[in-house]
């Protein structure tokens, strides 16, 4: 099929970006972000392939029978439908697989996350710009920037700490931080004064959460975390994530948290989605059921079913690829465009100059 086309020095995409700015980046709709794996991957942190390259070279072989046996069975899923949808139909009955994935995702993440942190601190990027133009955007009065990750990592940690944003995970301390709740609830009452802050949700947990017998502790030590992966808590994937988001406290308040803040009609916002992959049922429904307010998507690979719903609410823009075309979703039309502003650096320097 034959699509319109546009550059992006054309008047027409000129007045587009106007748009965008006014709908989805301005102090009056602050965007609530939405931020997948696309963000890890441009910073060379492994995604799923390489979670599950590593989790066939130490599951395939392990010395537990059970759960060596009950990964073979999964194997020819996984590599039929990728790693998320092979593991979908694991049950509660396979909890010694289920943990066993988690132990092993944790310990690969920070292994592969930590040497570059340092990296990603030094090197400018299209999120760091985003970061400040939102930084500089914010109202006064309410400097919150809300973020929700799925990602076990750092990496927004990492830029906002290179920002010099104040980063609001919940937790409170400084070498052992324990999770407060109403510090995620009701920001205000602990960071006054503050002109800008990141509220950071991580409902499937972070390799930096370490389990004990009081709920979770945030420790950003690497040697205690190395020898304490066992204990680090996130939500491995598969079809545990939902049921342990419920079961764990912590979890289930980052998710409902930010749940409730994506919900709330009366609010002036925006949502700006970047490099998610629309895997989490739960966050979907209440994404699409929030119709009336406006939505930025940002991410190469987009689910066909979001592609159609982009163009049936106007309200919805979206930069995708598709058969190594770069695209755009505008108000209800895909056009093909000349750059490829689902990459974060590209959108950056075109769209934030």
């Amino acid at each position: 099929m034959d699509y319109r086309k546009i550059t992006c020095d054309s008047d027409e995409f000129n007045d587009a970006v106007i748009t965008i700015k006014n709908n989805v980046l301005s102090k009056n709709n602050m965007p609530k972000l939405i931020v997948g794996t696309g963000l890890s991957a441009s910073y060379g942190i492994p995604g799923m392939w390489k979670l599950s390259e590593e989790l066939k070279a130490k599951l395939g072989v392990h010395n537990d029978d059970d759960i060596k046996c009950a990964w073979i069975r999964r194997e020819k899923d996984i590599n039929d439908n990728g790693l998320e949808e092979g593991l979908k139909t694991l049950s509660p009955d396979e909890q010694k697989l289920i943990d066993e994935i988690r132990r092993v995702t944790a310990d690969f993440i920070l292994r592969e996350e930590w040497p570059r942190l340092f990296d990603i601190y030094q090197e400018s990027s299209g999120f760091e710009k985003l970061l400040i133009y939102l930084k500089s955007t914010v109202s006064v009065n309410h400097g919150l920037i809300d973020i929700m990750t799925p990602n076990y990592d750092r990496v927004i940690e990492t830029l906002c700490d290179k920002c010099g944003i104040q980063v609001i995970t919940g937790f409170s301390g400084e070498i052992f931080q324990k999770f407060e709740p109403l510090r995620l609830k009701k920001p205000s009452d602990y960071y006054a004064g503050h002109n800008c802050c990141v509220r950071l949700f991580k409902p499937h947990g972070s390799i930096n959460w370490i389990r004990n017998d009081n709920g979770e502790m945030l420790i950003n030590d690497y040697d205690y975390l190395s020898k304490h992966s066992d204990d680090i808590e996130i939500i491995a994937p598969g079809s545990s994530k939902y049921e342990a988001g419920m079961i764990n406290n912590t979890f289930r308040i980052m998710r409902e948290d930010f749940n409730e803040l994506i919900s709330e009609m009366n609010r002036p916002y925006s949502l700006l989605i970047y490099g998610y992959g629309f895997n989490d049922t739960h966050f979907n429904t209440v994404l699409f059921q929030n119709t009336k307010k406006n939505v930025l998507i940002l991410s190469k690979d987009i689910k066909e079913e979001v592609l159609e719903k982009a163009k049936n609410n106007h309200m919805v823009t979206a930069f995708f690829q598709k058969d190594s075309i770069d695209f755009m979703i505008y108000k209800g039309e895909q056009i093909e465009i000349d750059k490829s502003l689902w990459n974060m650096d590209v959108f950056a320097d075109v769209v934030l100059g």
